[in-house]
């Protein structure tokens, strides 16, 4: 293991950026384009997508011959655009989940303040945490209906249906992991075509895309380091397999990439809005970045030809 220095690296001015870039073999054809970019998009940003093009070994940080400038660009763009498009769907879902644990849980417990009952949960802590949070929230929201509700109403605490809507994915995922009695979550799950152990699995998936896309980190050609469960029994067009023969190093397991995930995203939409447009627009997506290898984001051969992928 290599000892550890201090880091003396000096900043450097967009032409000098560009510069290295070059003296690392890297094809610069239009140069004043390329400052303009590092310009607002910085240098350590774009260096995420250009580590599949830098030879081995890595730490030389050489680009393999042809690689360009530009290719890293449209790389970066095709990814902001996945990531747009990929928000939007999950938005819905977040939506749709929100909505069912309203419904079921209210109607179960007969009240719209169920999420107060103790008795509906495991772990007292992560209970405790839950009132803190909407406490907290309801406290500083200016949402004209916690207003409405505040003037009108005794308790501090308003119903479900109306704390649930100022609450985040995380949060309404951490509600469902520790409901107590699992049988409660089968409704919530049947709304989505699943059980109710691969709804939680999902939903933590989710809630782990929504924030890379939500930080505007590179989703592309990642491997997901919170990956759903595999459905056994789909109750409507699926895939026959969502990875390539890519395994853990330490571990051995299966590596599931970006493309694991919208094909989660896609079963759901056609559940809960079979008017999304979210297949096409991922199809329109990949036939204008068409030079972009969808290969290292997990999509297999003919992925198209799969159920989940094909026209209605």
């Amino acid at each position: 293991m290599a000892k550890k220095r201090a880091y003396n690296k000096v900043p450097k001015s967009f032409a000098d950026q560009v510069k290295l870039l070059q003296e690392r073999n890297l094809i610069v054809e239009n140069h004043a384009k390329a400052e303009r970019v590092l310009s607002y998009i910085s240098y350590n940003r774009l260096s995420n997508y250009w580590y599949p093009m830098i030879r081995e070994p890595k730490a030389k940080e050489i680009f393999k011959d042809g690689s360009s400038f530009e290719q890293i660009f449209k790389i970066y763009q095709f990814d902001s655009d996945l990531r747009t498009i990929v928000f939007q769907a999950i938005e819905q879902i977040e939506i749709a989940v929100r909505t069912q644990m309203i419904y079921h849980f209210s109607h179960k417990y007969k009240s719209g303040f169920w999420y107060t009952d103790v008795d509906a949960f495991k772990h007292y802590p992560s209970y405790v945490s839950l009132l803190s949070k909407v406490t907290k929230n309801v406290s500083a929201s200016k949402q004209e209906f916690i207003l409405k509700y505040q003037a009108n109403y005794t308790q501090f605490l308003p119903p479900s249906w109306k704390s649930f809507e100022i609450l985040t994915f995380s949060t309404l995922l951490a509600i469902l992991k520790n409901i107590k009695n699992h049988k409660d979550l089968i409704p919530v799950a049947k709304s989505f075509g699943l059980h109710h152990s691969v709804l939680l699995s999902w939903v933590e998936t989710f809630v782990y895309v929504r924030n890379i896309c939500a930080h505007h980190s590179r989703f592309w050609n990642i491997v997901l380091t919170i990956s759903p469960t595999w459905i056994k029994n789909p109750q409507g067009a699926w895939v026959d397999r969502w990875e390539n023969e890519e395994r853990n190093i330490d571990t051995d397991d299966k590596v599931l990439r970006t493309y694991a995930a919208l094909c989660c995203i896609q079963y759901c939409l056609c559940k809960i809005n079979p008017y999304s447009h979210f297949r096409q627009e991922l199809q329109a997506l990949i036939n204008k970045y068409s030079t972009i290898d969808i290969s290292q984001m997990g999509f297999p051969d003919e992925w198209q030809d799969q159920p989940l992928w094909k026209d209605k």
